[in-house]
This record gives C-alpha cells, structure tokens and sequence, in this order.
C-alpha cells in the first residue's frame, strides 16, 4: 500500500476498463456478435475473438470494483445520504444520457438501416414514443451499467448496512477466512455456477433489467463480493498472491473454449458451458485484481486526470464511435482500417467532449464531471 493507504489499482482498473470501451465498442461494427448501434459484420474471426476476451471480464471487473466502492461510500454517509448519492451519481446520468446521448445514436441507427429518412429534429420524438428497443428506438443503449448498479445498490442496502455493522463484519470476516488461502478463493465461483447452470439457458443475454435474470444474477452477486473484498481485505491479499495461477487459469480456459467452437461443442459441452463461462470470468477477473494490486496501486503521472474524466468518457464514448462508424462502416477501405479510423477518430472526441462538459455547470452538474478527482475507494480493510 501507499503511505496515504489509498487503493488506487482499483481506480486504474475502472480507468482501463472504461478507455478499453472505445476500441471495444469500435470493433463491435464489424464483429459478427454484440450489440453496436452500427452494425456492418465482417468475417474477421480475429475481431470476434478479441471482443469475447475483452467481454469475459471487462464488465464482470467493474461490478466487482463498484461492490468495493459501496462499501467505502458507506462508511461516511447515512442510509439517506447513501441513497441520493446513488441519485445522483447513477440514476441522473442515466436519464440524461437517454434524453441526450442515446437518440442521436439512434437516429445515426436507422439512418444507416434505412428504417428512417429525416433531419435529427423529426426524428427525436420518436425515439420516446416508437417503442423499446429492438422494436422500437428507445434505449439506454450501454448505459444499462448504470441502470443495473443503481437497482443493485438499493436493493443490497439493507444487506450492506447489516454487514457493516460490528458484530456482523466479526462474522463475515470469520467465516470468509476459508477464502484468504491458497485456490481456496476459488469456492466463491461454486454459488454462481449453479445460477448460470440453471439461468442463462433461459436468459441469453440481453440487459433489459426486467427480464434478464441471469446477468441479474450474476452482476448482482459479484456486486455482492466487491463489498466482502472489501470487508475482509485479506482475501485480496490472497487473491495477489496466486495471481499467476489465475492467469495462467485464464488462459487456459480461454483457449480451451477457442477450440472447443472451432471443433463444434456436443450437447453435453453445451450444458456444462455455462458453469465453465463462470470459471473463466472468475479466473480473469482474479487475475485482473491481482496484478493490479501488484503493479498498479500508485497515483501515476496522468492518475488525477484520468479518473476525474472515466465517467463522463463512458457516458459519451459511444456517441463518436457511432457517427464515425455511420460514415466510414461501407467504405471500401480494409475492416483494419476502418476499425483504425473509428477508434482514431472516437478517442480524441470523447475527451475534447469531457472538456466542453466539465467547463459548462449544468452539463458537469448532471454528469457529474467533476473538479477534483474522486477516488472509488480509500482503504481496503486488513482484517
């Protein structure tokens, strides 16, 4: 730890999440799955595999992250001040980035499908009464982070407070100890393998919040161990401490699973697919923690600027991604090239829409870009 004792590996882990969503997200245009607002699919099974790397863990590691964010966010505010933080900083942005960011998406949408032909201003009223999405325009498109987070954060509050409290914490810490030994950790992944065993046959993957039971599930509980990691810091400790296991781990299963599609899977790999999936994110997710921990928890030359300026780069980053890859998805240049483009031209426009916000009250106000840096966590509890 650092002498101020402050957790900053976690921040770089939210910071290199949220930047890796711009070549991610970029790459979702050509890629033959995924949910981009431009879609042109190519046949590059090297983008595919790429994007189902990045999605094993990029998401799963955040919600982890925000578990232990909640934690620290309790320890100096009351169950109110809790919630309309939680407003503020989720449920806000949330609404204004569907009133503000997503239409124009949607609209560079169906131009680019031919569903509509018209100026911006025909089009915006429709994106409220035309239906949700897939039949119709409206969506929080990858703003359904916040959505989830913020449900997860209220419906765990009682939980949560429960836990923080003295003698219950004396418990959790005892009976978590199991965790901070050895591959011992490992036994946390056995609750959700049976979820996702029994869930996402029937819940495939769409995050609509109502009917999307399994990454509910899922989401939910590694929100869930974010705050026991937090709780009961040793296990993080450990967590360190077999991360070249979990790598290696990682690896393992990741190619595994690469071949497994190439060679065609049987209908008995196909029901055991779900309880391996969660393996692998677990083993990527630990991996991820634990050489962060190892390498990462320094400030950093750009650490202030970077993560005062994540969130509002994941409330905007699609926006560019999706207006330059209307214009440049058909061109005639390589799909390299023009993934090239999209994620050259998306970068700099998201941080030069970071600075205009940041600079406008109301806009910082209500996406909360804010002045000094926030740091997600402060310290990770050594029990």
């Amino acid at each position: 730890m650092n002498q101020d004792n402050r957790a900053y590996y976690l921040d770089w882990i939210r910071i290199g999440v949220i930047l890796l969503l711009v070549p991610f997200h970029s790459a979702i245009t050509f890629a033959s799955r995924g949910d981009g607002f431009i879609r042109y699919p190519q046949s590059v099974p090297v983008i595919d595999t790429a994007l189902w790397f990045l999605s094993i863990w990029i998401m799963p590691v955040l919600f982890v992250v925000s578990g232990v964010a909640s934690y620290h966010a309790l320890q100096h505010r009351t169950l109110k001040q809790y919630a309309r933080e939680r407003r503020r900083k989720l449920l806000m942005p949330l609404l204004a980035g569907m009133i503000l960011v997503c239409p124009p998406m949607s609209y560079m949408r169906a131009m680019f499908m031919g569903s509509f032909h018209g100026s911006f201003l025909q089009f915006y009223p429709r994106f409220f009464t035309g239906g949700m999405y897939p039949r119709g325009n409206l969506n929080w498109g990858h703003l359904w982070f916040l959505a989830y987070l913020y449900v997860f954060s209220l419906v765990l509050l009682p939980l949560f407070v429960r836990m923080t409290g003295e003698r219950v914490r004396a418990r959790l810490v005892a009976a978590s100890s199991i965790l901070e030994k050895g591959l011992w950790t490992y036994l946390a992944v056995i609750p959700l393998m049976f979820t996702e065993t029994v869930l996402r046959p029937f819940f495939p993957g769409f995050q609509n919040l109502v009917w999307d039971w399994a990454n509910f599930t899922l989401y939910l509980v590694l929100f869930l161990y974010g705050f026991l990691l937090a709780i009961n810091g040793r296990i993080l400790d450990n967590i360190q401490r077999i991360r070249i296991f979990s790598l290696l781990l990682g690896i393992l299963l990741f190619a595994a699973m690469v071949g497994l599609r190439t060679w065609g899977i049987g209908p008995v790999m196909n029901r055991m697919v779900p309880a391996y999936n969660v393996l692998m994110v677990f083993a990527w997710v630990f991996a991820v923690l634990g050489y962060a921990r190892r390498f990462l928890n320094l400030q950093g030359r750009f650490y202030q600027y970077l993560n005062n300026a994540s969130f509002p780069i994941y409330i905007f980053h699609f926006l560019p991604i999706t207006i330059a890859a209307y214009f440049i998805a058909r061109s005639d240049f390589s799909v390299w090239l023009r993934c090239f483009i999209i994620i050259a031209v998306a970068y700099p426009s998201v941080f030069a829409l970071y600075e205009i916000v940041r600079r406008i009250p109301v806009l910082r106000f209500i996406f909360f870009a804010k002045a000094v840096p926030a740091r997600i966590s402060t310290v990770v509890a050594q029990h």
